[in-house]
């Protein structure tokens, strides 16, 4: 599987939510070690209606640094958990 560093996850998670309309107090950030289990089973996220994404970072510290930046940085969410994977999603109105 492919690892993604924490500059790489930053800005495609910073492009991602610009195209849906870059307000990140509308998006959850997680991270964990098994992202479809957490979006699609934990947070209920519909793979077809909602937006959402996620990728592998290089380790478990380096998705936490991702989670830790956006939320502090950007405003948006932070979902507890620990883990390699990094994901977002843009919470229901």
């Amino acid at each position: 599987m492919t690892a993604y560093s924490v500059q790489q996850i930053k800005f495609e998670f910073i492009s991602y939510v610009k195209e849906f309309g870059a307000d990140f107090s509308d998006w959850s950030v997680g991270v964990c070690d098994d992202a479809p289990a957490a979006l699609f089973g934990e947070h209920g996220i519909d793979r077809t209606r909602d937006i959402w994404l996620w990728k592998p970072a290089v380790s478990a510290q380096a998705a936490a640094m991702v989670r830790d930046w956006i939320c502090g940085r950007q405003g948006a969410a932070a979902l507890p958990g620990e883990g390699r994977h990094v994901f977002l999603f843009r919470r229901a109105g």
